[in-house]
């Protein structure tokens, strides 16, 4: 299976600025070295926001990158834009200016460029053209804060792992494959360990929702665990959830053909997490965190599961299935009740591209969370606010959990419908929490993936989550 694990790229601190075929230098609205000061004297430079001039100097391409206000949003996506336009030119080495910049945007900068650095090639077949992009980019930079460089690589190459393994295709990324890839990555990094559970051992521990969901297709679901231990011993951990499911054909409840195959990114919430922990064990992040990833694959097959089902999740709750369409809500919901009972996590948060209705109501770019804990969920959006991953707060309440009393014969449904759809399944959700522990559902069904390109994304899987859940890891 030909799944990458890193981008490209191989990025040094510098204090003599090398020669190399490219120069990236950012600027704001006034001043500037005298190659940018000609481009904005013959009006091809504002110094706007993702603002992207390409000129010739010293015999190097200069790709003037436009700050706007210099917030570190605009310093990532302006880089990522650079990036993109260098690599299609096939450059082989760059020098990134970053002397005037500060600790923040240094890190900004330097994940926006190897953001942008991600292609996806490895399905290419041997007639396709060689792409300019598939060499390894040397990236050299010339700053003083040679940490934050550390940090945003890490955080770079993170997210764009996450954004690899999304992008493999189902015939090649199904439970047990995925389940492979994180034991790699626990065998690259000191301190990270994982275990998998298959579809036997789900049963012994009466695993009733993920092991439905898995039943029609011939690739058994895995319960994946990694664990990162960076802290004390008896220190609580931060629990990280991810719905995995590597294709979901919508089950018995089959979805429409137009754009199914965009269903291989319905795993996105997992890659969230294995970006998570790809990120805090190559940072030695100091505390203790679990990354659970909840994996099956939702097919029509001979033994799938039906609407009328009734099954028992592992916390004894009974669920009448309504839609198994509704699939991941039900694999979140063992793994959530499992882990925090297993760790009793300082908190918890789970990602899931749960429903439509989350797009409906916030867009394709900006996620909903829903808690029942509002200084968690003060940290988790403190978090997503500092590392420009637009999340908004949505509601749970009584007359969405009444919504969910919809059965005679089980505790709950999981699918009650179309009326406020994403608020009835984070409530879904609330029944596999326990009392006492702080929990934030991340539905990240709009920004999980982009139908168009962005400045910071092309078209295509955007890691969304990763950089939130690495700063809420380290915020403590």
């Amino acid at each position: 299976m030909p799944v990458s694990t890193s981008t490209a790229v191989n990025v040094s601190v510098v204090s003599k600025a090398p020669k190399t075929d490219a120069v990236v230098e950012f600027a704001n609205e006034q001043g500037g070295s005298p190659a940018v000061e000609a481009l904005r004297g013959a009006k091809l430079f504002a110094g706007k926001p993702n603002e992207l001039a390409l000129t010739v100097a010293d015999d190097a391409t200069l790709a003037v990158v436009g700050l706007g206000d210099g917030s570190v949003k605009h310093v990532r996506s302006g880089s990522a834009l650079a990036a993109r336009r260098l690599r299609k030119q096939g450059v082989a080495s760059v020098l990134l200016r970053l002397e005037e910049t500060d600790e923040a945007q240094v890190e900004a900068a330097v994940a926006g460029f190897v953001i942008g650095c991600f292609n996806f090639t490895d399905y290419r077949g041997t007639a396709a053209k060689p792409d300019n992009g598939a060499k390894k980019l040397k990236i050299a930079i010339a700053t003083r804060h040679k940490a934050a460089v550390k940090r945003g690589e890490a955080i770079g190459l993170a997210q764009n792992f996450a954004r690899n393994v999304a992008s493999t295709p189902g015939n090649d990324l199904y439970p047990d494959s995925l389940a492979k890839i994180a034991r790699k990555l626990a065998n690259q990094h000191k301190g990270l360990t994982c275990k998998v559970m298959d579809e036997k051992k789900l049963a012994e521990m009466k695993m009733g929702g993920i092991l439905a969901v898995g039943q029609g297709s011939a690739r058994k679901p895995r319960m994946i665990v990694l664990e990162h231990k960076g802290g004390k011993k008896n220190e609580k951990p931060l629990l990280v959830v991810g719905k995995s499911i590597t294709f979901d054909t919508g089950g018995i409840s089959i979805k429409p053909a137009a754009n199914m195959g965009a269903m291989i990114y319905d795993k996105c919430g997992g890659m969230a997490v294995l970006g998570l922990m790809h990120a805090v064990a190559a940072l030695g992040v100091k505390r203790n965190v679990v990354g659970i990833l909840s994996a099956a694959e939702n097919m029509p097959g001979d033994n799938a599961y039906r609407p009328g089902d009734i099954i028992t999740m592992y916390n004894g709750i009974t669920v009448e299935v309504t839609n198994t369409d509704a699939e991941g809500r039900l694999v979140l919901g063992d793994a959530i009740a499992w882990g925090c009972k297993t760790y009793k996590p300082s908190g918890c948060v789970d990602l899931a591209t749960l429903t439509g209705g989350c797009v409906v109501a916030l867009g394709e770019q900006r996620a909903g969370s829903w808690s029942n804990d509002d200084d968690f969920a003060a940290d988790v959006q403190s978090a997503a606010d500092a590392t420009d991953e637009p999340v908004w707060r949505m509601p749970l309440g009584e007359d969405f959990a009444e919504q969910l009393r919809g059965s005679v014969s089980a505790d709950v449904v999981n699918s009650p419908g179309r009326w406020g759809s994403a608020c009835t399944a984070a409530q879904f959700l609330q029944h596999f929490v326990p009392d006492g522990t702080p929990w934030v559902h991340l539905d990240i069904a709009g920004p999980a993936e982009t139908p168009r390109d962005l400045p910071l994304y092309p078209k295509g899987p955007t890691g969304f989550g990763v950089r939130t859940l690495v700063k809420l890891a380290e915020n403590g």
